[in-house]
């Protein structure tokens, strides 16, 4: 499964220690699938339930009883590091938020959602990599939203055609943009400044957690300075695109990912 679907960071890649590849691959592989619960199509009408019964199967492979193979998988990550019970769960919520919560109003309230989203796994990954100190967790939560933030940018079409509007509604007031023009799609200068407030935003954040990849060594140093190249890429085809999100949306091609690898192992890699 995380080898299968198309991701804008690396998965369980080659630039991980091997011992590591497998717990982050169940790790993907249990968000991936409660993701698709609350974004599916095949999964209308019984969203909720699916992902009751996926913390109900988790919770059920943490006591060693019957449970779907993956969860198996990741109740063994999460027993082999002493992982939270709480990050997983946090997730879920996010999940959960997404069925419910279609608009924010204040970036305090997307960051909300982002600490549930996004910063879990970031976390996740570090314990691991038996990272467990509260600074580096912490820069790692910084990066983390910034990701999670770049994808909101990235799927803006997507995710307006799903009913949900990621940018707060103070920005879409402060830069002009009606949300019923949002939501057909219309390119303007408006749209574009609003994207562009939000594009900058997000490299604050982002920075912020720069500090983390000197502090990480190995191949693991290697693997985040490969994720950070591509929320950088993101955010860089954003800005070249005229932050004309509502008609494009900015993608990895094959010869990108080949020269985000051949950056992060030369260290071609700035804050």
């Amino acid at each position: 499964m995380a080898s299968a679907h198309y991701e804008n960071f690396p998965v369980a890649s080659l630039l991980l220690p091997e011992e590591s590849r497998p717990h982050i691959a169940a790790l993907y592989a249990f968000a991936r699938t409660a993701d698709d619960f609350a974004d599916e199509d095949r999964y209308e009408g019984r969203r909720i339930q699916e992902i009751n019964r996926w913390e109900k199967g988790l919770r059920a492979a943490l006591k060693g009883q019957k449970s779907p193979a993956i969860l198996q998988a990741f109740a063994h990550t999460l027993k082999t590091f002493r992982i939270p019970l709480s990050l997983p769960l946090d997730l879920l919520k996010a999940y959960r938020m997404d069925l419910t919560k279609k608009r924010y109003k204040t970036w305090n309230e997307v960051l909300y959602y982002c600490r549930h989203s996004a910063n879990p796994v970031g976390r996740m990954v570090l314990y691991i990599s038996n990272i467990r100190d509260e600074k580096r967790h912490r820069y790692s939560d910084s990066i983390c939203t910034g990701l999670q933030l770049i994808n909101f940018w990235q799927d803006t079409a997507i995710d307006l055609g799903r009913n949900r509007i990621y940018y707060p509604q103070a920005e879409l007031k402060k830069a002009g943009v009606r949300e019923k023009d949002l939501l057909a799609l219309q390119n303007s200068p408006a749209a574009r400044l609003l994207v562009r407030n939000a594009v900058n935003y997000t490299e604050r954040s982002f920075q912020k957690g720069y500090p983390l990849l000197n502090q990480v060594s190995g191949r693991l140093r290697l693997e985040l300075r490969a994720t950070y190249l591509g929320g950088q890429g993101i955010l860089s085809k954003i800005q070249k695109m005229d932050y004309n999100v509502l008609q494009n949306r900015p993608a990895w091609t094959s010869l990108d990912k080949v020269s985000l690898a051949v950056n992060a192992l030369l260290g071609r890699v700035k804050a």
